[in-house]
Formats: structure tokens, sequence, C-alpha cells
């Protein structure tokens, strides 16, 4: 029931406040005395569309307070419940508009939507207009009528909890399915990446192996020429190379020595520096002559590599990562 209405500002209405009792209430004065602006204030504090053109002339804002008792209204008490809003006997709607077209609603001083205000509207008062004969064929509204008739209210209220609660599992359900086939997918890839890597069978060290060879296959012709011109000038031609040379030399000192004590110590230099030359060109030959510049396994090492750098950009790790990432998989 209506207990009272308090309207601030609402077109020619600077201040109106209303307090209701029971009963036949009739609302009477003369054309143009706002009779028809009660109905409107009323309306909007239930949840009606708003209009800037309804705040009083020379004020920014308007205000409609309504006050109703809900104590025998539980589908009211029902709804405020359902929201999670502050509910007592006593029920207070608030709706004020401001000259620049915004519009607030609250229900027990909590902010709501409209389309809140007009739901729980439809349980506090049933407005008889000039065409409400047309909620008639509202489907909404016969089902309201066919349950009221029925007395079927708390079955009606069981049922809605009974629906959301399933609506909450169904959404909960779909949740997991969606976590499952997730998990699926995520399975699936696993498997795909483990058999590719198991296919690709990359071994502890490898990689370091195949890019130290790939430098040393890559650089063959410099190692060629480098090893083999330094060959050249340790042997020498016809006229000798640095090893004939220092041994000539040590043995041209000797002979001049004569108890010069530093020339006998440059002697010895050049003959340990004949023997040092001597091991550096059988190391440097030994390694000529190991060296294999093989086009074919060049091709093959680079192809391995540019296979191992495809599959740790897709796997996203370093190469030198790939093995320890497969392992974890």
């Amino acid at each position: 029931m209506l207990l009272q209405l308090n309207v601030q500002n609402l077109a020619t209405l600077a201040s109106v406040d209303l307090e209701l009792t029971g009963g036949c209430i009739a609302v009477t004065g003369d054309t143009g005395a706002g009779k028809s602006l009660i109905l409107d204030a009323l309306e909007l504090a239930l949840g009606a569309r708003a209009d800037t053109g309804l705040v009083r002339a020379g004020t920014d804002r308007a205000q409609i307070i309504a006050e109703f008792d809900i104590s025998r209204l539980p589908s009211a008490k029902a709804w405020l419940t359902e929201n999670e809003l502050d509910q007592d006997h006593e029920l207070v709607l608030r709706r004020t508009l401001t000259s620049e077209g915004r519009s607030k609603a609250y229900v027990n001083g909590t902010p709501v939507s409209t389309s809140q205000l007009k739901e729980l509207s439809e349980q506090l008062v049933l407005m008889h207009t000039q065409h409400a004969n047309q909620k008639l064929l509202q489907t909404k509204h016969q089902l309201a009528l066919l349950d009221e008739f029925a007395d079927h209210g708390l079955a009606r209220n069981a049922f809605q909890t009974a629906y959301r609660d399933w609506v909450e599992t169904q959404a909960a359900l779909d949740l997991l399915k969606t976590d499952a086939s997730k998990a699926d997918a995520e399975r699936e890839l696993l498997g795909f990446q483990v058999d590719e890597l198991n296919t690709f069978d990359l071994q502890e060290g490898e990689f370091e192996q195949l890019d130290q060879e790939q430098r040393q296959l890559a650089s063959g012709d410099t190692f060629l020429r480098i090893t083999e011109h330094t060959l050249a000038i340790l042997a020498g031609d016809e006229t000798g190379g640095l090893i004939s040379h220092a041994e000539r030399l040590a043995a041209d000192i000797s002979q001049i020595t004569n108890g010069h004590s530093g020339l006998q110590n440059a002697a010895d230099l050049l003959d340990q520096a004949s023997i040092a030359l001597t091991e550096a060109r059988h190391e440097i030959q030994h390694a000529h002559d190991q060296f294999d510049l093989d086009p074919e396994r060049l091709q093959f090492v680079e192809d391995r590599l540019a296979q191992i750098f495809q599959l740790a950009r897709k796997h996203k790790v370093e190469p030198d990562e790939l093995v320890s990432h497969h392992q974890r998989l």
C-alpha cells in the first residue's frame, strides 16, 4: 500500500507531500491544478520514462519519493531478496531528474536501473488508465492473472528459484565442458609436439657439435688456404724455409761464439726456434691432412641446424634448450 508521496520541483508543482491512508482516496481540484501531475509523479517513481521538460522551470532537479507498506506483499519482498536489496515492511522508492536529462533511481537508498524499478513496481501498484485494458493482451500479464486466480504465488516463486538454480548449474556445466574441451585440445597439442620431437630425435649436445662443425666446414676454403700458405713458408722452396734458415743461423752463430756467452745464448735460442717451428709444422700438417672439405656433409649439417632453429621457434625455446624442453614434455 502507498503510504506517502513526496514531489519536489516537478513541472508546476513546487512541493507536494501526500500522506495516504487505507480505503478509497479521491484527488479533486480545478482544471490545471496539477491532479494529473500527481499520477505522473507516481509513475516516475515506479520507473516510467523521464522527460527533461518535467523539471520545474528555474530549478535544476526534480525529485519524487514514494513510500510503501509491503508487509502484505510477499512477491515484492521476494523480488527485493532476489536482487539482494535491503527489505523491511516499508519500501522507499526515490527518483531524481535533472534539467540536463540525467535520471537516477533508488530502492531503499540503493541505486537501481529503471528496468529494475519497473519490475518492482509491478509488485506494488496496478495502474488503471484509459488504455490499461491493452495489458490483457500481454502474455506476461495474462500469466500473472492466472497465477493470482489459482493462488499459485508460492509455487511460482518456488519454480522461479528452481529455474534460476538450473540456469546457474547449466552455466557451470557449460563452463566445465569448455574447460574439458580446452584440456583435450591442449593434450592433443602436447601429444603432437612430443611425437614431433621424438621423430626428430635431437641428442644432448648435438646442437653445439653441429654448430661448431658448420663453422669449420663453412670456413673450409679459408682453412686450407692459410694452412697451406703457412706450411709453404715453414718448409720453403729450394732456397729453404723458416725452419732451414733457423737451423743454418744456429749453426753459423755456433761457429763464432769463441766463449762469448751472448752469442752462445743466441745460438741456443735459434736452435730452440728451429725445433719449435718443426713441431708447429708437424701439427699444422696433421690438421691439414685430417681436414675433409665435404660439401655434402656441410649441406646435411646446415639442413639439420635449420630444422633445429625451426623447431625451437615453434616451441618458443632457444635451440640449446630443445632437448630439455623435450624431456619436460
